[in-house]
């Protein structure tokens, strides 16, 4: 998985070995030099299974899914795309 960070330290992910729900905990750890166990879990925030299942597939602007996860604004706009940003 490749991460690139902009100016706004927005990612965007297209992995098609790895999970989105995958993806976000990865990302943030990566972003906060952590570990990906060290982060409070996923599900405390939303449903990774429900998330993974929503966007399988997805490949246009459809569905957008938003939520906060350890610090970070969580948009979720298909299969390949993922936006973290700072809250």
């Amino acid at each position: 998985m490749s991460l690139e960070w902009n100016e706004t330290e927005t990612v965007f992910w297209a992995n098609q070995y790895e999970s989105p729900s995958e993806a976000i905990v990865t990302a943030i750890a990566a972003k906060e030099s952590v570990t990906e166990t060290s982060l409070p879990p996923l599900y405390n925030q939303i449903d990774p299974d429900a998330l993974d299942t929503l966007v399988a597939g997805q490949t246009n602007d459809d569905i957008q899914i938003s939520f906060t996860y350890s610090g970070y604004t969580v948009r979720v706009r298909d299969s390949e795309t993922i936006e973290i940003t700072p809250t």
